[in-house]
């Protein structure tokens, strides 16, 4: 096995590692992805089994195309697969006075001219009677978002990389790598791999294996938790939206009651530094304190009992932004890291994204992701 040489081997089968093995099989590329761990698991920033996908992009404009495409390439997957990945259930973005998220969404949505609704939080209270939103507060509502579901998602992308013929190995950790003008060379416990060229989309697992993003990605622990509430059937789905709240409390954002019980929420600002090995995974009692304040605050019938916790980590750039882009002085590794906690949504067009720049010389990165704007910023 190990004498097979391959055109590509990505390493990292968690969000993008699937993602950008799917497209590679999808362009009947010679491929090998290997995973340290079951693909998927709970281990890394996947965990969770919801992430919201919206178009009006607070964070940047340029992620709009983007978003639209991977939108389109989730429906794609659906259709390969058979399975529910995407769900719409619309999403509130919510912000209090002094605070901007909800109108760069607005912002957003009017350049590249996206349907959207600019509600005054009557008109949110009466639509989402279980919505106590304050009246000074600012509303964006957008039908076309919802929430994608992680585990179905990856499951589908590497089941359909197999299928077109990638060869996925999983509990196969990755020890070291090569990459020189006679091509690269990975080495795991068992076995050394060689190919072409290389992806590396190891997560918060990347800055141990990449140097030049030695103090470029900051790995963070944060807690989702699932918050019981009185009424379920006025959380489900068809009656109550993703959101996502900029506020003192912090930039939390929650889901409807889907697939388990409780409202589940979590706080995008903050964390604790810490390493992909070392995370503390136990939750301790009244790290949910601004969450379920929030919560309490802004709906109705939470009674502030956690039903159930689970532990992700973010892999964040200096600026928030990805890192998409040929590794500097190597063109044959293109490195695929720093999401930052918003990043699962894309992952099907950052997945092309990375097949193009690995294999295609005239690709180009995307500005925002690119490691210039990163060596810019420090400059």
């Amino acid at each position: 096995m190990g004498d097979r040489r391959y055109d590509v081997i990505v390493i990292g089968g968690g969000t993008m590692g699937t993602a950008a093995a799917w497209e590679l099989g999808k362009r009947g590329i010679s491929a090998l992805l290997l995973e340290q761990f079951s693909i998927p698991h709970d281990k890394g920033a996947h965990g969770g089994f919801t992430r919201i996908i919206r178009h009006a992009y607070s964070e940047s404009p340029d992620y709009v195309p983007l978003v639209q495409r991977a939108d389109n390439l989730w429906q794609e997957l659906e259709a390969a697969t058979g399975e529910q990945i995407l769900v719409r259930c619309g999403g509130l973005e919510l912000a209090a006075p002094g605070f901007t998220h909800a109108s760069s969404a607005r912002a957003t949505a009017i350049q590249h001219r996206l349907p959207h609704e600019w509600l005054t939080p009557a008109e949110v209270r009466q639509r989402w009677p279980q919505v106590r939103v304050p009246d000074d507060w600012s509303a964006l509502y957008s039908a076309d978002a919802g929430f994608v579901q992680t585990e179905p998602a990856i499951r589908g992308m590497a089941a359909e990389a197999r299928r077109l013929g990638v060869e996925v190995r999983e509990h196969e950790a990755v020890l070291g790598w090569d990459a020189g003008k006679d091509g690269c060379v990975v080495r795991t416990a068992g076995e050394t791999y060689r190919a072409d060229r290389l992806v590396i989309t190891a997560g918060a697992w990347s800055g141990p294996l990449v140097a030049q993003l030695g103090g470029r990605v900051e790995v963070l622990r944060k807690v989702l938790y699932w918050l019981e509430v009185e009424r379920p059937e006025r959380y489900a789905p068809d009656q109550f939206p993703v959101f996502i709240s900029d506020s003192g409390d912090g930039a939390i954002y929650g889901f409807p009651v889907f697939g388990r019980p409780g409202l589940k929420i979590a706080d995008h600002s903050g964390g604790d530094a810490t390493t992909a090995d070392t995370v503390d995974r136990a939750v301790q009692a009244g790290e949910e304190a601004s969450v379920v304040r929030l919560a309490q605050r802004l709906f109705d019938g939470v009674t502030g009992r956690v039903l159930e916790t689970a532990v992700c980590l973010y892999a964040m750039s200096p600026d928030g932004h990805f890192i998409v882009d040929r590794l500097p002085g190597n063109d044959k590794v293109v490195v695929g890291a720093g999401f930052s906690g918003h990043g699962f949504k894309f992952a099907t067009a950052v997945g092309e994204h990375l097949v193009d720049l690995v294999i295609d010389p005239g690709a180009t990165p995307l500005p925002i992701l690119s490691f210039d704007r990163l060596a810019a910023a420090t400059a």
